[in-house]
């Protein structure tokens, strides 16, 4: 099961996986972000992850800028972060909180 979670006014979890056969549903469900505040999404729940996923990621950083927002993400695990260093995603490291 996927699951994306608000925990706090501007903050979410993140349980399951982010693949193709789960993005689709994730589209139109991420997280709504508030101009005047950071949202973030910690993904220590992500048990598994493809290009996919990272796709999902990326689109929504794109959305919450065109928002005016700013979303952060905390929690990757390390195999999903090898990910996007092979897929050239490296400008997504800059979104992560330690």
């Amino acid at each position: 099961m996927t699951k994306l979670t608000r925990t706090g006014p501007s903050s979410w979890s993140f349980e399951g996986e982010l693949t193709f056969a789960t993005v689709t549903g994730m589209l139109t469900g991420g997280p709504k972000v508030d101009p005047t505040k950071p949202a973030v999404v910690d993904l220590s729940g992500l048990t598994r992850g493809d290009s996919a996923g990272l796709s999902l990621l990326v689109e929504w950083l794109a959305v919450a800028r065109a928002s005016g927002g700013v979303l952060r993400y905390t929690g990757l695990p390390e195999n999903f972060a090898r990910l996007a260093r092979v897929a050239g995603l490296d400008f997504l490291n800059s979104h992560f909180e330690q």
